[in-house]
């Protein structure tokens, strides 16, 4: 029972920031996202993964969290980045 638990659990923060990402997709932006909260979120899903993986061992519910996590991260980083870079013709 405590696995279902945590499997819901595990979906449902997985499945947070993807529609921010399916939005800097959609877009072709991150504008409005701030670098900061990015920055911090990356952090700390780093952290948490290195302490359970230090704590428990690889746990598939807790990792499937944390790889849709990472993954949402990765694509609005993208776009961060992109959003961020001098334009080398402008009005292009």
């Amino acid at each position: 029972m405590a696995d279902f638990i945590g499997w819901i659990g595990s979906v449902a923060f997985a499945i947070c920031g993807i529609p921010q990402a399916w939005e800097c997709f959609k877009n072709k932006s991150a504008k409005g996202i701030s670098p900061v909260f990015v920055g911090l979120w990356l952090i700390g899903e780093v952290c948490y993964i290195t302490s359970v993986l230090m704590k428990f061992g690889w746990v598939h519910w807790m990792m499937f969290n944390y790889i849709a996590n990472i993954f949402s991260i990765a694509v609005i980083v993208f776009y961060l980045v992109k959003d961020r870079r001098p334009k080398l013709c402008p009005g292009c």
